[in-house]
């Protein structure tokens, strides 16, 4: 690597030398035709190239981010002027005050803008079966490195391009290793029978607010801490049938916090794009279509809320990196913007069918990565003074006073300390008051942002014609951190003298023989997992008094050699309580062996399951298809969870083809097709009656109830009235249950689906218990998001526990695991493990 702290009059030294050694093009450094039919690179060529590029170039600097999930170098290459790669330390200071103005006054900050440069993010194939702009990526910074023409020689003295050619190292690795293998087959091209993130999959665009993921909290940490960008774009390829690319404006609704200068920009540089690509004869080009902005769990989405540009574009796919024939009759509309396949003011010139190619895409793709270059350039004074107007207008949306208080005596302290840790992760300034109260100031230039996270959501109600149907949301539609977590926060004013924050370090077990866990946080599982692999855990089943107390139903009891081992997994704010020894009365525990499982139609959710379960100390094992049909399951498992996966795909291995839809599902190798068929079903069943217990998730209820004929039914099945969309409901909790142990009376759930249980009488061999019900006024029932037809899901049951055989079922009409995002209804998740193992 070449070292940051070069003068500036060296290294235009340097620029006008003759370079040691060539600058390769992509092509003849890797050996292939990038871009050529059924060639892609992988990541680890593309980082190789962009090592050797950093080696040969003075414009291009490489920085490692840090490591992904499986181990790969995430990497950013500063692309720009040499004169600029040499001062980026100056130049990131510039973009630092620029983006915290506080105590600037208009001449320095006037100051900063005429010596500053725009610092332009673009990331590529956070979607790892979107492949062409990582390799465009290759092509794009050759030509910036070795151009040595005028126009681009300006483009970079104004601009610093910060290029990301993969959000996604490990899925492009998977991705191009499956399309290798298949080359030359009837599967060439298509679909892996896994996620393409070892976790989350296509999901790694719905953790920008979370930050759950290694890749996302390095990305994160660059963009809000080190570069601070004033203009982002993010390139993602979509459907093959459609359009050829979206670019902004975009769709309909807009959230009204967002600083209006944000669109502008936006807009701007998406007229740009569209000129562009039509001066170069690319048809199909649309805008305001199907995305819209106001959702913040995405890359460039999130930006918004902290006074960044945020772009998007989406380009239409091959299969991978092999060619398509598109039939003119084949292409389609269907969403907001273009219900029709035709010509419309915002899609003027509809590409009119053929075949669509991997350089079709890479094309597209470099025009617009080139027309957002140009108009950064063009308007980096403008781009720069819109960035501080921005981060100045935040600041002043609230009063100095005004602030939101995470108080220190909560139900759940562990769940509060993580709140707070995760907004400093974001770049939010916190205080903290002598009493552990943290406070968060309004009025700082992501006070928006925090704001936005930490109150209740309310969709807008948008209309495009008169009418009363509204533009449906386009993802989820709540975010409400506190909510989500189990914990409080609440709007307050700010004290004066407050120390600035600091993270507090975990608390530790200390001298006692046997130490009390009380119930209710997710964190208590973390440290009661890590201590069974050390000592001995108990649980009260009644409440037990012991150390001059009452414990509630729940505890867990560690002895001391179990505490030591739980110490390592210690976090800020947990209660460790030390007491003389193991409280009699109480039930030995025993770690849960969890299978978990995982079809082949690959499942985000069972990724975003498993995640959840490994980072608490779960160790889940994959069941897949032929493992359950083999049966035998209680030798190996206490617990089976289904993930949020719908029974037509459980039992068949292919979702539900809807009547008159013209959908083809691809086959996958033989080695991967089908599902768990009736041999399945008939091992599950047997698997509970034997004494296992059997957890399902949202949509894999509906299976259960099905296979097993459970007294439950899905009471909104039937319902064309009820629609909800991502959102945050109240749910009052039924206590004296293993499963609903240390949980309040009330929780806050996340719910995407139509989805809610009728219960009706059982026959004497079985019982079943109603864990969670939603209330019996509608207007009770929505927190945050958006919900039609309240009506409709009053009364009914959230979840619901049966005894069945000698064996257990837990129906989780909800997805308690959601995303890793809601930490206030894990634990029963949590709880219905450890239940598995009661005598």
């Amino acid at each position: 690597m070449k070292t940051r702290a070069l003068a500036a009059a060296a290294a235009l030294l340097i620029a006008g030398l003759v370079q040691a050694s060539p600058v390769p093009t992509p092509s003849a450094f890797l050996g292939m035709t990038v871009g050529a039919d059924r060639t892609v690179a992988d990541y680890r060529q593309i980082l190789a190239y962009f090592r050797a590029l950093d080696a040969a170039s003075p414009r291009v600097e490489v920085e490692i981010l840090g490591k992904t999930t499986l181990g790969e170098d995430l990497f950013l290459a500063a692309i720009s002027s040499e004169a600029n790669i040499a001062s980026s330390k100056r130049l990131q200071e510039i973009a630092r005050k620029i983006a915290d103005p506080r105590g600037l006054s208009e001449a320095e900050g006037d100051a900063l803008v005429r010596e500053g440069k725009v610092f332009l993010l673009v990331t590529c194939n956070i979607h790892s079966t979107e492949v062409g702009a990582s390799q465009m990526a290759m092509e794009w910074a050759h030509a910036l490195a070795t151009a040595e023409d005028a126009e681009t020689r300006r483009r970079l003295d104004e601009v610093v391009l910060l290029l990301v050619p993969s959000l996604n190292p490990d899925g492009l690795m998977m991705e191009t290793e499956w399309y290798r293998k298949n080359l030359g087959t009837k599967h060439e091209g298509g679909r892996m029978p896994w996620l393409y993130h070892h976790y989350v999959g296509h999901d790694d665009n719905r953790d920008w607010f979370m930050l759950t993921q290694k890749e996302t909290q390095a990305v994160s940490r660059a963009v809000y801490h080190e570069w601070l960008p004033q203009v982002w774009l993010d390139e993602h390829q979509m459907g093959a049938t459609g359009p050829r690319i979206f670019v902004p404006p975009y769709a309909e609704p807009v959230d009204p916090d967002i600083h209006p200068l944000v669109w502008r920009d936006v807009n701007l540089i998406g007229a740009n794009m569209a000129f562009r690509l039509e001066q170069a004869g690319k048809s199909g080009v649309i805008y305001g279509y199907v995305f819209d902005a106001y959702w913040p769990g995405g890359t460039k989405n999130t930006a918004w809320w902290k006074n960044v540009s945020g772009l998007l574009t989406e380009v239409a796919s091959a299969r991978y990196a092999t060619p398509v024939r598109i039939e003119r009759n084949e292409l389609s509309g269907g969403g907001k913007g273009l219900v029709e396949y035709g010509t419309q003011t915002n899609f003027p010139n509809p590409w009119p069918g053929g075949t669509w190619r991997l350089r079709d895409i890479m094309d597209y793709e470099r025009i617009v990565s080139d027309a957002i270059l140009e108009t950064c350039a063009e308007r980096r004074a403008d781009f720069l003074r819109n960035a501080l107007a921005r981060a100045r207008a935040a600041i002043a949306t609230f009063s100095p006073t005004d602030a939101f208080r995470i108080p220190a005596a909560q139900r759940d302290p562990a769940g509060s300390a993580r709140l707070a840790s995760l907004l400093a992760e974001h770049g939010v300034e916190l205080k903290a008051a002598p009493n552990g109260d943290v406070y968060v100031p309004l009025a700082q230039p992501y006070g928006r942002f925090a704001n936005e996270l930490l109150t209740p959501q309310r969709y807008p109600e948008t209309k495009l014609v008169p009418g009363k149907d509204i533009v449906r949301p386009y993802d989820v539609s709540a975010w409400t951190l506190p909510l989500m977590m189990g914990v409080t926060a609440e709007r307050a004013t700010l004290p004066a003298a407050l120390a600035p924050w600091k993270a507090s370090a975990p608390a530790l077990p200390l001298y006692g023989a046997a130490f009390a866990l009380t119930p209710g946080s997710p964190e208590t599982a973390r440290l009661v997992n890590a201590g069974l692999r050390g000592g001995q855990a108990r649980i009260a089943r009644a409440p037990v008094s012991a150390g001059g107390r009452e414990w509630p139903v729940g505890t867990v009891f560690l002895d001391g050699a179990a505490a030591k081992a739980a110490a390592a997994k210690a976090v800020a704010g947990q209660a460790w309580t030390a007491l003389g020894a193991l409280p009699q009365g109480t039930a030995l525990l025993r770690a849960p062996r969890v299978g978990l499982y995982k079809p082949w139609a690959a499942s985000m959710d069972e990724g975003w399951t498993r995640f959840v379960l490994e980072q608490y100390g779960f160790e889940p094992k994959a069941l897949d298809n032929k493992a359950v049909r083999a049966g035998g399951l209680n030798a190996a498992f206490d617990a089976i969870v289904l993930p949020d996966v719908t029974r037509e795909v459980i039992a068949t291995g292919k979702p539900k083809r809807d009547e008159g839809a013209m959908r083809y599902f691809p086959e996958l190798p033989p080695e991967y097709q089908g599902g768990l068929d009736k041999e399945g079903a008939s091992a599950l069943k047997d698997f509970v009656e034997k004494g296992g217990t059997l957890v399902a998730l949202s949509s894999s209820t509906e299976y259960v109830i099905d296979k097993l004929t459970l007294p439950v039914r899905n009471g909104l099945a039937r319902s064309s009235d009820f629609a909800i969309a991502g959102s945050i409901l109240r749910a009052e909790v039924s206590p004296g249950h293993p499963v609903t142990d240390g949980l309040p009376a009330e929780v806050a759930v996340f719910q995407d689906e139509a989805l809610a249980f009728d219960t009706v009488l059982p026959g004497p061999e079985m019982e079943r218990r109603v864990l969670a019900s939603y209330p019996a006024a509608s207007q009770d029932v929505l927190l945050s998001g958006w919900m039609r037809g309240e009506e409709a899901i009053t009364r009914k049951a959230a979840a619901v526990a049966l005894t069945y055989g000698k064996g257990k079922v837990v129906l989780l009409g909800f997805r308690a695991q959601h995303r890793a995002q809601t930490p206030g209804t894990f634990p029963f998740l949590f709880n219905a493990l450890y239940w598995s193992t009661a005598e």
